[in-house]
């Protein structure tokens, strides 16, 4: 690999909610961090997206004390950054928005494994807004999906949760202790009610509000709610468990990551289920809980295109993200998933 001749390096978490960049000095010390808004190019056209990123990550180099001509390598994660025609047309945004050093640009489904995994490489699922999931190998080659799951993030949980509701009332389906803490929490006082303003008042109960309830009523023991969890934790964990068949690591002890929103801030039912279930198919798996923001995966990714790798500064990358505390996994609400 090529060697650096800059003195910090810069990693960018791209999302559909939010954008983060961390600059990297070369012995791992984390010395700059910013945050901003969404950046996806999908959405904000290639020329708006460079700019956000060109402001965030200035933001972080100034917090560092660092100019543009400084940064050795840039290692940008991107959510909508699916197809292979997508990152020549990023590339000449950056340039057109100044950017000179070394870039790349990759899905930001492969931050989370680059951030989780303790070797850099395995397979990551991502679970928020959307799912995604990602593996890099050992060799680097690559590959992503998420574009295409029958099942989403917090969105499609959230439907099955009020129909559970609905159809409990109605005596189509068990009764659930959904109803009662639904209720509480939107101040209805009955699932008619609930309904009735719904359909003509317009008053949806949010996403938001229906999955705080539905992962918090399923970690009480509610058997309704705990189907709905495990349902989608089985479909996350078929996610990983395909790509194990894909590249035949059935006996393999490849580390898979679970991250994303969806998993760090709803209880232990849905990690369980979803490593139960990998350890069906690959035993030897390291299943795993990423305690590691996207944004320090860009950060390795940055470091390793400069030659500065392997375990010792992979520690004073995690150490540092943990002394300064700027950054946490799971931290963007809702999440992003595919992108993340």
């Amino acid at each position: 690999m090529a060697r650096a001749r800059g003195k910090v390096v810069v990693g960018v978490d791209v999302g559909n909610t939010k954008t983060e960049a961390a600059v990297c000095a070369m012995d791992g010390e984390l010395v700059g961090m910013s945050r901003g808004g969404r950046g996806n190019w999908e959405g904000l056209g290639e020329a708006r997206s460079a700019e956000v990123i060109t402001e965030v990550a200035g933001a972080a180099l100034d917090m560092a004390g660092a100019g543009r001509g400084e940064v050795a390598h840039a290692h940008m994660g991107m959510a909508g950054l699916d197809w292979p025609d997508d990152e020549p047309r990023m590339e000449k945004a950056l340039a057109g928005a100044g950017w000179e050093c070394g870039m790349t640009l990759e899905n930001d489904s492969f931050l989370t494994l680059r951030a989780g995994a303790p070797e850099g490489h395995g397979i990551g699922v991502t679970a928020g807004t959307g799912i995604c999931a990602a593996i890099v190998r050992p060799d680097g080659e690559k590959y992503f999906y998420g574009a295409f799951t029958d099942m989403g993030g917090g969105t499609d949980v959230a439907g099955p949760a009020l129909e559970a509701v609905v159809r409990a009332e109605d005596g189509r389906g068990r009764a659930t202790a959904l109803t009662e803490a639904l209720l509480e929490v939107t101040g209805h006082g009955s699932v008619r009610e609930m309904v009735y303003d719904a359909h003509r008042r317009g008053e949806q109960v949010s996403r938001t509000t229906l999955n705080r309830v539905l992962f918090a009523t399923a970690e009480e023991g509610d058997e309704v709610a705990a189907e709905i969890v495990t349902r989608f934790g089985c479909e996350l964990a078929l996610c990983a468990s395909n790509l194990i068949g894909r590249y035949g690591l059935e006996a393999e002890d490849t580390a898979v990551v679970a991250a994303g929103s969806r998993f760090v801030k709803t209880g232990r039912l849905l990690f369980e289920v979803f490593r139960g279930e990998v350890m069906k198919v690959a035993p030897r798996a390291r299943v795993v809980l990423s305690d590691q923001a996207p944004v320090i995966g860009a950060v390795r990714g940055a470091l390793e295109a400069c030659g500065r790798e392997g375990p010792a500064i992979w520690e004073r990358v995690r150490e540092s993200a943990s002394v300064k505390g700027w950054v946490r996994q799971g931290e963007e609400g809702e999440g992003d998933g595919d992108g993340e």
